[in-house]
């Protein structure tokens, strides 16, 4: 007959903590993921509820969306100016996610405004839409054309690619024909006759919608026109869908900013008190 092994020490310990651990994993797996919108403009029902009803329509199940604007800045960004003005804002708003344990934060905008900055300051994944758009026109294609308002900002969209590192890829940039606050299902027609010539002219393979204020529906139309009319797939990228997806990924795999290249700063500096 076998002599009885004694039980491990710390076995029954190490099992009740295992327990625990998978009794939070079953939490926090229950819990929805938070995903917090930042626009960064002024408290506008227009912009800022068409961006969190379009976020939710497309986030999915278990996903909770929430979306603030700027208590300061302008009303919308078309320049580089009102990107440095939005900027302080946008940092501030990333420590208040932070701190109410939202999961992620995007920004609403193609410039990016206050991202790196954000990344600093915080934990949790920032995700800029321009960053995400543009990678994800660079993985789907050799070269792309950005759409923006106006031509006045093509300098500023330009800038906005160089400083990813993509200039090589950008085919063209080309207007949609209106300001941020007038875009409009009138301007698709105006887009989808310039994005066949940017196909035809300037050898684009995909398009990035460079402004907030399009709306998926409206990529989503000149994608199908652009479908029919060459026959081939040909996409066409809607920012703001793009960067929830990221953050999502970033979320679910446990992906953070690196602190080597994001590292906190010193909160001793007076410049820091809006923090």
């Amino acid at each position: 007959m076998g002599r009885q092994l004694p039980d491990e020490p710390g076995a029954g310990r190490r099992e009740r903590l295992g327990g625990r651990l998978a009794n939070l994993q079953d939490g926090l797996r229950r819990r929805p993921m938070h995903i917090r919108v930042i626009v960064p403009v002024l408290d506008s029902k227009e912009l800022v509820g068409k961006a969190e009803a379009e976020y939710r329509s497309f986030a999915g199940e278990g996903v909770e969306i929430s979306a603030v604007p700027l208590g300061r800045g302008t009303n919308s960004i078309e320049a580089e100016f009102d990107s440095a003005l939005a900027a302080p804002e946008v940092m501030r708003l990333a420590r208040e996610a932070e701190a109410d344990g939202v999961d992620a934060c995007t920004i609403a905008c193609f410039t990016d405004p206050g991202l790196a900055g954000a990344r600093e300051l915080v934990s949790i994944p920032i995700v800029g839409e321009g960053e995400a758009a543009l990678h994800m026109a660079a993985m789907l294609s050799n070269r792309f054309t950005v759409f923006i308002t106006e031509k006045p900002l093509f300098p500023l969209i330009r800038r906005v690619v160089a400083r990813y590192g993509l200039e090589r890829n950008l085919a063209s940039v080309r207007a949609a024909g209106a300001s941020v606050l007038a875009l409009d299902e009138g301007c698709l027609a105006h887009i989808i006759a310039e994005s066949i010539d940017a196909v035809e002219r300037d050898g684009a393979e995909a398009f990035v919608m460079g402004c907030t204020g399009t709306g998926f529906d409206m990529a989503q139309a000149v994608e199908e026109a652009l479908h029919r009319h060459f026959g081939a797939a040909i996409p066409v990228i809607d920012p703001g869908k793009v960067a929830l997806h990221f953050a999502r990924a970033m979320v679910a795999t446990g992906l953070k900013p690196s602190k080597l290249a994001y590292p906190t700063p010193a909160f001793a500096r007076d410049e820091y008190a809006f923090a």
